[in-house]
């Protein structure tokens, strides 16, 4: 009988969202108000331009990819920063999210991943000559691990991971993980309800967090299998960081006082940080570093970091504390 329970459950599946099957050749490039990718997906894009520079003299862009529930909008405060210093930055809607097709169901990763390497390469073809960037938050730095840890790195110059996903099923209690899988595929629509009492804050900008409430292209309503979809590649994202190319500069950003990526699934990763890779620890920072009150120190240390990613950054942030004692074991 127990047999035959856990042979049904596995025979249900969380949705989750592929490549489509385009009935014509896909045009996969950036345009005007969106970014079509490998299979023809059209996805949002915000676009922000450095004033007076024309595309091909462009020497600097930046790939952003936001993070859960999220779009490209997470980027609204730090994309006319960097512009205006001359950095051209491409945001794009993740598969599922914001602006792009069937908003709240989750996408393969294998998709997601394809979308960062089309709109990098599609960035490439535009901008031959300029230095790119990929900066991913939260989820979107999960997405850019795992694809920059594959056997096809999206080709970029430099790689920025702020407040990376890093709490997969290794990083949860026991029973946290079985319920969630049994909710994945008994019910996977079930949307997800916070415990009475629990709050996490992911910024202390409470006028980003009002502006996000009131958006209409911020997910509000969190469907139990993209719980699961997330975390899945927020375990994959831990399970493949020892193989982030030493030949991409990386600088991986975390806020000692992140609620959404605890200390312990960062240690758990950073114990298997190769040596190229750069970290920053903003004693003030939350989870949303590029949405805080001090969010302008981190475009700041970005930006230094996309122009020369051997040079301190300017906010003098050190190193994560945690990083010595746990390579040390």
């Amino acid at each position: 009988m127990t047999i035959c329970v856990w042979v049904l459950l596995a025979g249900c599946a969380p949705v989750r969202q592929g490549p489509l099957r385009p009935v014509s050749p896909p045009s996969p490039g950036i345009y005007a108000d969106r970014f079509e990718s490998f299979d023809g997906a059209k996805l949002g894009l915000s676009v922000w331009r450095p004033p007076g520079v024309a595309d091909e003299a462009v020497s600097k862009v930046i790939v952003a990819v936001h993070g859960m529930n999220d779009y490209a909008g997470a980027f609204g405060a730090a994309g006319p920063w960097w512009a205006a210093r001359g950095v051209l930055v491409y945001a794009y809607d993740q598969r599922g999210f914001g602006r792009s097709p069937r908003p709240g169901v989750w996408a393969h990763p294998d998709a997601l991943r394809e979308d960062l390497r089309s709109i990098v390469e599609a960035a490439r073809r535009r901008h031959p000559q300029a230095t790119i960037a990929v900066v991913g938050e939260s989820m979107g730095a999960s997405v850019a691990m795992t694809a920059f840890s594959s056997s096809r790195p999206p080709k970029a110059d430099r790689l920025v991971l702020s407040g990376p996903g890093l709490r997969g099923w290794g990083a949860l209690p026991g029973l946290y993980r079985v319920s969630l899988w049994l909710s994945a595929h008994i019910r996977p629509d079930w949307i997800v309800v916070p415990p009475r009492g629990v709050s996490v804050t992911p910024t202390d900008n409470r006028e980003k967090l009002l502006e996000m409430w009131n958006d209409p292209f911020v997910l509000k309503r969190t469907r139990i299998d993209s719980v699961y979809g997330v975390v899945s590649i927020m375990e994959e994202a831990d399970r493949m960081i020892e193989a982030l190319p030493p030949a991409i500069p990386t600088l991986l950003l975390y806020g000692a006082r992140d609620e959404v990526i605890p200390e312990a699934g960062v240690r758990r990763a950073v114990s298997r940080l190769p040596d190229h890779v750069r970290t920053a620890y903003y004693g003030r920072g939350l989870h949303m570093l590029m949405n805080d009150l001090q969010a302008e120190n981190v475009w700041r240390d970005v930006l230094a970091f996309l122009e020369d990613p051997a040079q301190p950054v300017p906010s003098a942030a050190p190193e994560l504390p945690f990083r010595a004692k746990t390579a040390a074991r």
